[in-house]
């Protein structure tokens, strides 16, 4: 029989860890705040080696990270790396293809607006209610909230299988749906919460703060992530 994720337990235990591990996780914020500020202050995505350099370091950045929490030793190899960088890349690619048959989807929805009866007024609709979210402020968490449902079976639950490769157990993607089996709703949940919800908030609080405060903001929220995250994978990959 599978356990059931507590959501309330699996947040103590993130809290615990971080309360725990308060010098090793100080380090790695700093690290973290680095990559977000000059991410944020110096074009990084504008040209094209100062984001294959930026790109490096955040990769660098979450390995890492992963071998420090689960205490690897060595915390990197060769081949280990090669693996993990294959893995992300077939994860990548996973998560493009989801991304792709949703691009298709929308594209047959309006090649049936135009020839099936009823189909016009239905395509309308969904499309007036999206401008109307995207442009309400307030509206507007409900569009984060579905990307993140959709990030979720694409990408969220399939990177279990890059940490198992970094943490040397089974990577399989496969393995990884499988072993979320019967728990998918709440999973959803726990993403929405870090990876919407608490964004949201960290953006809304950095709106009028300066570049500086607002990388230290999301440093520390991407420290609490990870954890969380690495807590989520732990849940469903205990022995």
């Amino acid at each position: 029989m599978r356990n059931k994720l507590s959501i309330r337990q699996l947040f103590i235990d993130t809290l615990g860890f971080i309360g725990s591990n308060i010098s090793l996780l100080g380090v790695l914020t700093i690290f973290s705040f680095i990559g977000s500020y000059f991410g944020k202050n110096f074009g990084v995505y504008s040209n094209r080696l100062a984001f294959l350099v930026y790109a490096l370091y955040i990769y660098f950045f979450y390995f890492f990270f992963v071998s420090l929490y689960f205490a690897q030793k060595p915390l990197i190899t060769k081949e280990k790396f090669v693996d993990s960088v294959i893995k992300l890349i077939c994860i990548f690619a996973f998560s493009f293809f989801v991304l792709l048959c949703g691009h298709f989807a929308i594209g047959f929805l309006r090649y049936c607006s135009r020839y099936l009866i009823g189909f016009p007024d239905i395509y309308s609709f969904l499309r007036e209610t999206y401008i109307f979210l995207a442009l309400n402020p307030y509206a507007k968490i409900l569009i984060y909230a579905g990307i993140i449902v959709l990030l979720t079976f694409s990408f969220f639950i399939p990177g279990f299988a890059w940490v198992s490769t970094v943490n040397n157990k089974d990577n399989s993607i496969l393995t990884a749906f499988d072993k979320v089996r019967g728990n998918y709703i709440k999973v959803v949940i726990v993403c929405l919460l870090v990876f919407c919800l608490f964004p949201l908030l960290i953006s809304i609080i950095g709106l009028n703060t300066s570049i500086w405060l607002l990388s230290i903001f999301h440093a520390l929220l991407t420290i609490f992530q990870l954890v969380a995250y690495l807590h989520l994978y732990e849940f469903f990959y205990k022995e």
